[in-house]
């Protein structure tokens, strides 16, 4: 998801729904075809990239086109519009679960203490075995359980560490939806790309083509 976020988002043509519309039967990503693309009937649509994949059973999902997106987008939105504060209450009491850090911060400490010590204790004994000599097989069997203990902090270590940076970026996120919930008109009569860029995760569109928003912060909405 992570990846995912910091890609480059685009804001104008067909590019603002690439990678931003999924299948809601194989989870898969839409694709854009055009139909028509040489006469006056010409138009662009959005489909599962796996519908024609040689499956057996080939994805149901229908495919949309841009105005049903766009459409249903302003539904979603207006429907978040009129809910919006009971929802900026809800987000900043959800917010305030990834704010706080003190606990995990002294955790990290606390293994990066550890972790030093046992990464001294390995060096210790790889130095005694080039200095005295000893049974290779008492000091293969001492070396290899320093290590493992070494490795088992280090992964907890890696997990302290990318707990403390999952809280803050969804702590950011939830920040950067609540200023766009703010600045939301009292409704919205059109398609808006600016809108779509800074709120929409992506869109989910299930077999009945109804679509569900998955909007910065986790926030769904069915249109």
């Amino acid at each position: 998801m992570i990846a995912q976020r910091s890609r480059e988002r685009h804001f104008s043509g067909a590019t603002i729904f690439s990678t931003k519309i999924r299948c809601g039967e194989c989870g898969g990503w839409f694709g854009s075809k055009v139909w028509h693309s040489t006469d006056q009937y010409r138009r662009v649509i959005w489909r599962c990239n796996a519908k024609y994949d040689g499956k057996a059973n080939k994805c149901k999902t229908p495919h949309v086109t841009e105005e049903e997106v766009k459409a249903a987008f302003v539904r979603a939105i207006n429907k978040l519009i009129a809910d919006r504060s009971t929802l900026l209450a809800d987000l900043r009491e959800v917010q305030q679960m990834y704010g706080g850090t003190d606990e995990l911060g002294q955790h990290l400490r606390e293994v990066d203490e550890r972790l030093n010590t046992e990464a001294d204790a390995v060096q210790a004994l790889i130095a005694r075995n080039a200095r005295v000599a000893q049974n290779q097989d008492d000091y293969s069997a001492a070396y290899d359980a320093a290590v493992s203990r070494y490795e088992a902090t280090k992964a907890e270590r890696d997990q302290v560490a990318s707990d403390i940076r999952r809280r803050g970026i969804r702590r950011r996120e939830f920040e950067r939806f609540i200023d766009e919930l703010k600045k939301l008109p009292e409704a919205v009569s059109e398609f808006d790309e600016a809108l779509w860029g800074s709120l929409v995760e992506y869109v989910t569109v299930r077999k009945d083509k109804t679509m569900v928003f998955t909007l910065l912060g986790g926030t769904e909405i069915s249109a």
